[in-house]
């Protein structure tokens, strides 16, 4: 259901004095800086030419690095910058890696166990932490440029854009921040934001606790509209081809119009009431893929494929095929060079292929030189190399022998 604006926003910095320029700042060629590899989260990698579908089964673990100690391992995603691998980790710190051979840069403690994806943008990298804050750290070395406390845990991706930093945290508000100082330049009581956001054509779209999905305007922070779930909504969204694509905790997949909110179609990825879909949609070549989680006892979960039709204003065409996994999922799908990569509880990292789910590759069981966790954080795909953490404490690089 669409909603008008209320006003519930509150401004807490003088716009006229804040200049917002709202422009996406373009990558290096091969780099996945932010979660799913852009602002408009589509999870695609347009640069990939090394690994495709007829060698990708040859892949194996060419490095994996310890990202720490902790109970749960992690469960962050990496990025990719200018050779750098960053994540986060349970221990409470920001890890960078040579990205070639998995040489430690540094480490830098964050104040609490870091389930939050960097981001980086213009020399540093931002990362929220379970401690309450949001931090700004140099990508070179790791100098602390500044911390910004917003309340509850702050487990969702920064979105950079332009020199603004757009995040939620559990406490309930969602910001947009100045990434050079931190200072609040707008925020929105949106209830408790889980996941991170996702930009197109100067909107910004989050969802949250309250079975919403938010467009905000980027620059001023005003609504532009709401739209209520079947469900909470812990699934960053992705944009493309004038759509907004997310998962529920209700277990389904929504198309809104991204100009206006409007419901283009729902899928359920999931029985009514047995799971849910928290992983970004990936969106490739007229597909959209998720994954989802499933209550049923054994747990498990799926990736589901929906084919949509650029033709009829992205109409759904159909369910296009659905691939078991083991365990349950929330890994979100990347898409590069024709093959679909995601992760599951279930110890395997995945290559699927995008047309028909069969699978190309997996990392398979085995009691020594395999994945010995599950994974809940997604895969970047950078230079013929698949990059996943995972909750056994280490950080991993798969590629070509």
């Amino acid at each position: 259901m669409i909603r008008i604006p209320d006003r519930r926003r509150t401004a807490v910095a003088s716009l006229t004095a804040v200049a917002i320029l709202v422009l996406a700042v373009a990558p290096a060629a091969a780099d996945w800086p932010q979660f799913h590899n852009s602002e408009a989260r589509t999870g695609v990698s347009l640069t990939e030419t090394d690994l495709t579908p007829s060698n990708v089964s040859r892949m194996k673990i060419l490095w994996s690095k310890s990202a720490g100690h902790s109970t749960e391992g992690v469960n962050s995603s990496p990025v990719i910058a200018d050779g750098i691998v960053y994540i986060g980790s349970d221990d409470g710190h920001l890890w960078a890696y040579s990205a070639n051979t998995g040489a430690l840069r540094w480490s830098k403690w964050a104040g609490g166990p870091v389930r939050s994806t960097p981001a980086v943008y213009n020399g540093n990298v931002f990362v929220g932490s379970n401690d309450g804050y949001l931090y700004k750290f140099s990508a070179a070395n790791g100098a602390k440029r500044w911390a910004k406390r917003l309340g509850g845990d702050v487990t969702g991706s920064p979105l950079v854009i332009g020199g603004v930093v757009y995040i939620g945290s559990r406490g309930g508000n969602f910001y947009a921040l100045s990434a050079a100082d931190g200072s609040v330049i707008w925020k929105y009581n949106t209830w408790s934001v889980w996941d991170g956001a996702a930009y197109s054509n100067g909107t910004v779209y989050v969802g949250s606790d309250q079975s919403k999905l938010f467009a905000f305007n980027a620059t001023n922070g005003n609504l532009k509209w709401e739209f209520d779930s079947w469900g909470r909504v812990r699934s960053t969204p992705a944009v493309a081809g004038g759509k907004v694509y997310f998962g529920s905790d209700g277990g389904r997949l929504y198309a809104l119009d991204a100009a206006s909110g409007v419901k283009r179609w729902v899928g359920a990825a999931v029985a009514p009431g047995d799971g849910y879909v928290r992983s970004a949609p990936a969106v490739a070549d007229g597909r959209v893929y998720v994954t989802t989680g499933e209550t049923t006892v054994p747990m498990n979960g799926h990736v589901v494929a929906y084919a949509v039709d650029a033709a009829t204003d992205g109409r759904l065409v159909g369910y296009l095929w659905k691939h078991k996994l083991a365990d349950y999922s929330t890994s979100s799908p990347a898409f590069a060079n024709d093959v679909l990569y995601l992760g599951s509880f279930d110890h395997r990292l995945y290559a699927l292929d995008p047309s028909n789910g069969d699978e190309l590759w997996t990392s398979g069981w085995c009691s020594s030189g395999c994945l010995t966790r599950g994974i809940s954080g997604s895969p970047a795909i950078n230079n013929g190399k698949v990059y996943i953490g995972v909750r056994d404490g280490r950080v991993y690089a798969f590629g070509l022998p």
